[in-house]
Protein backbone atom coordinates (compact mmCIF):
# COMPACT_ATOMS: atom_id res chain seq x y z
CA UNK A 1 0.00 0.00 0.00
CA UNK A 2 2.81 2.42 0.86
CA UNK A 3 4.60 1.55 -2.39
CA UNK A 4 1.47 2.35 -4.45
CA UNK A 5 0.87 5.61 -2.58
CA UNK A 6 4.53 6.66 -2.78
CA UNK A 7 4.86 5.87 -6.47
CA UNK A 8 1.66 7.75 -7.31
CA UNK A 9 2.53 10.74 -5.13
CA UNK A 10 6.19 11.07 -6.13
CA UNK A 11 5.75 10.53 -9.83
CA UNK A 12 2.67 12.72 -10.13
CA UNK A 13 4.18 15.57 -8.11
CA UNK A 14 7.41 15.63 -10.11
CA UNK A 15 5.59 15.24 -13.43
CA UNK A 16 3.29 18.16 -12.70
CA UNK A 17 6.11 20.62 -11.95
CA UNK A 18 6.39 22.89 -14.97
CA UNK A 19 3.54 21.09 -16.74
CA UNK A 20 1.04 23.00 -18.87
CA UNK A 21 -1.55 22.61 -16.12
CA UNK A 22 0.68 24.26 -13.55
CA UNK A 23 1.40 27.11 -15.97
CA UNK A 24 -2.35 27.52 -16.46
CA UNK A 25 -2.81 27.62 -12.69
CA UNK A 26 -0.16 30.34 -12.48
CA UNK A 27 -1.96 32.34 -15.15
CA UNK A 28 -5.41 31.88 -13.64
CA UNK A 29 -4.09 32.77 -10.17
CA UNK A 30 -2.60 35.98 -11.46
CA UNK A 31 -5.95 36.89 -12.97
CA UNK A 32 -8.45 35.63 -10.36
CA UNK A 33 -6.51 35.07 -7.15
CA UNK A 34 -5.00 31.94 -5.69
CA UNK A 35 -7.91 30.57 -3.64
CA UNK A 36 -10.64 30.14 -6.29
CA UNK A 37 -8.04 28.88 -8.75
CA UNK A 38 -6.63 26.39 -6.24
CA UNK A 39 -10.09 25.14 -5.19
CA UNK A 40 -11.37 24.81 -8.77
CA UNK A 41 -8.23 22.97 -9.89
CA UNK A 42 -8.34 20.68 -6.85
CA UNK A 43 -11.93 19.64 -7.55
CA UNK A 44 -11.04 18.93 -11.19
CA UNK A 45 -8.14 16.73 -10.06
CA UNK A 46 -10.30 14.77 -7.60
CA UNK A 47 -12.87 13.97 -10.27
CA UNK A 48 -10.37 13.10 -13.01
CA UNK A 49 -8.17 11.03 -10.70
CA UNK A 50 -11.24 9.07 -9.64
CA UNK A 51 -11.94 8.29 -13.28
CA UNK A 52 -8.30 7.38 -13.93
CA UNK A 53 -8.07 4.83 -11.11
CA UNK A 54 -11.45 3.36 -12.08
CA UNK A 55 -10.19 2.77 -15.63
CA UNK A 56 -6.96 1.33 -14.22
CA UNK A 57 -8.87 -1.05 -11.96
CA UNK A 58 -10.97 -2.31 -14.88
CA UNK A 59 -7.86 -2.83 -17.00
CA UNK A 60 -6.25 -4.82 -14.18
CA UNK A 61 -9.17 -7.26 -14.21
CA UNK A 62 -9.15 -7.94 -17.96
CA UNK A 63 -5.58 -7.45 -19.18
CA UNK A 64 -2.71 -9.85 -18.32
CA UNK A 65 -0.17 -8.58 -15.77
CA UNK A 66 2.81 -8.68 -18.17
CA UNK A 67 0.92 -6.69 -20.80
CA UNK A 68 0.05 -4.06 -18.18
CA UNK A 69 3.66 -3.91 -16.97
CA UNK A 70 5.16 -3.39 -20.42
CA UNK A 71 2.40 -1.03 -21.51
CA UNK A 72 2.87 0.99 -18.31
CA UNK A 73 6.63 1.09 -18.86
CA UNK A 74 6.13 2.26 -22.45
CA UNK A 75 3.70 5.00 -21.38
CA UNK A 76 6.14 6.34 -18.80
CA UNK A 77 9.09 6.28 -21.19
CA UNK A 78 7.16 7.94 -24.04
CA UNK A 79 5.90 10.73 -21.78
CA UNK A 80 9.39 11.14 -20.37
CA UNK A 81 10.79 11.57 -23.88
CA UNK A 82 8.00 13.99 -24.80
CA UNK A 83 9.05 16.22 -21.88
CA UNK A 84 12.19 17.13 -23.81
CA UNK A 85 10.38 18.70 -26.75
CA UNK A 86 9.85 22.47 -26.77
CA UNK A 87 6.45 23.65 -25.52
CA UNK A 88 4.91 27.06 -26.09
CA UNK A 89 3.80 28.75 -22.88
CA UNK A 90 0.21 30.06 -22.77
CA UNK A 91 -0.21 33.80 -23.06
CA UNK A 92 -0.93 35.79 -19.93
CA UNK A 93 -4.18 37.03 -21.45
CA UNK A 94 -5.70 33.58 -21.96
CA UNK A 95 -9.43 34.16 -22.33
CA UNK A 96 -11.58 32.96 -19.45
CA UNK A 97 -14.91 33.89 -17.96
CA UNK A 98 -14.86 36.68 -15.40
CA UNK A 99 -18.14 35.56 -13.85
CA UNK A 100 -16.97 32.77 -11.59
CA UNK A 101 -13.23 32.21 -11.02
CA UNK A 102 -13.82 28.85 -9.29
CA UNK A 103 -15.79 27.42 -12.24
CA UNK A 104 -13.38 28.93 -14.74
CA UNK A 105 -10.45 27.20 -13.01
CA UNK A 106 -12.39 23.95 -12.62
CA UNK A 107 -13.41 23.65 -16.28
CA UNK A 108 -10.13 24.93 -17.67
CA UNK A 109 -8.03 22.50 -15.61
CA UNK A 110 -10.43 19.59 -16.14
CA UNK A 111 -10.23 20.01 -19.92
CA UNK A 112 -6.45 20.38 -19.86
CA UNK A 113 -5.97 17.25 -17.73
CA UNK A 114 -8.14 14.91 -19.83
CA UNK A 115 -5.70 12.38 -21.25
CA UNK A 116 -2.72 14.16 -19.64
CA UNK A 117 0.39 12.17 -18.74
CA UNK A 118 -0.42 12.26 -15.02
CA UNK A 119 -3.89 10.83 -15.63
CA UNK A 120 -2.51 8.05 -17.83
CA UNK A 121 0.19 7.40 -15.22
CA UNK A 122 -2.51 6.91 -12.57
CA UNK A 123 -4.32 4.47 -14.86
CA UNK A 124 -1.05 2.55 -15.31
CA UNK A 125 -0.17 2.62 -11.61
CA UNK A 126 -3.63 1.42 -10.60
CA UNK A 127 -3.41 -1.44 -13.09
CA UNK A 128 0.07 -2.29 -11.82
CA UNK A 129 -0.49 -2.14 -8.06
CA UNK A 130 -4.20 -3.04 -7.95
CA UNK A 131 -4.65 -0.59 -5.07
CA UNK A 132 -6.91 2.10 -6.56
CA UNK A 133 -7.56 3.96 -3.30
CA UNK A 134 -3.86 4.42 -2.51
CA UNK A 135 -2.99 5.40 -6.08
CA UNK A 136 -5.92 7.84 -6.10
CA UNK A 137 -4.88 9.31 -2.75
CA UNK A 138 -1.21 9.64 -3.70
CA UNK A 139 -1.89 11.10 -7.13
CA UNK A 140 -4.58 13.48 -5.96
CA UNK A 141 -2.56 14.78 -3.01
CA UNK A 142 0.39 15.36 -5.33
CA UNK A 143 -1.75 17.31 -7.80
CA UNK A 144 -3.38 19.35 -5.04
CA UNK A 145 0.03 20.15 -3.54
CA UNK A 146 1.51 21.10 -6.90
CA UNK A 147 -1.55 23.27 -7.58
CA UNK A 148 -1.08 25.01 -4.26
CA UNK A 149 2.56 25.67 -5.06
CA UNK A 150 1.64 26.87 -8.55
CA UNK A 151 -1.12 29.12 -7.24
CA UNK A 152 0.81 30.65 -4.34
CA UNK A 153 4.55 30.67 -5.06
CA UNK A 154 5.06 29.13 -8.50
CA UNK A 155 5.12 32.41 -10.34
CA UNK A 156 8.04 33.65 -8.22
CA UNK A 157 9.97 30.40 -8.72
CA UNK A 158 9.48 30.64 -12.48
CA UNK A 159 11.62 33.77 -12.52
CA UNK A 160 14.62 31.91 -11.04
CA UNK A 161 14.49 28.46 -12.62
CA UNK A 162 13.97 27.92 -16.36
CA UNK A 163 10.75 26.07 -17.07
CA UNK A 164 12.46 23.76 -19.54
CA UNK A 165 14.79 22.50 -16.78
CA UNK A 166 11.78 21.63 -14.66
CA UNK A 167 10.18 19.81 -17.62
CA UNK A 168 13.43 17.97 -18.40
CA UNK A 169 13.78 16.84 -14.78
CA UNK A 170 10.24 15.54 -14.93
CA UNK A 171 11.06 13.72 -18.18
CA UNK A 172 14.07 11.98 -16.64
CA UNK A 173 11.95 10.81 -13.70
CA UNK A 174 9.30 9.41 -16.07
CA UNK A 175 11.93 7.53 -18.10
CA UNK A 176 13.52 6.08 -14.95
CA UNK A 177 10.10 4.96 -13.66
CA UNK A 178 9.38 3.37 -17.06
CA UNK A 179 12.62 1.41 -16.96
CA UNK A 180 12.05 0.33 -13.35
CA UNK A 181 8.53 -0.86 -14.24
CA UNK A 182 9.81 -2.74 -17.32
CA UNK A 183 12.42 -4.65 -15.32
CA UNK A 184 9.95 -5.38 -12.51
CA UNK A 185 11.47 -3.25 -9.72
CA UNK A 186 8.25 -1.25 -9.33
Amino acid sequence: MLKAFGAAFGLTFIAELGDKTQIAILTLSARYGWLPTFLGASLAFVILDGLAVTVGEVLAKFVPVDVIRYLSAAIFIVFGLLSFRPVAEPAEDTPASRRNPFLTAFFYIALMELGDKTQLALVALTSRFKMPFWVFLGGTLALVLSSFIGAVVGKMLGHHLPLKWIRWGSGVVFIVFGILIAVGVI
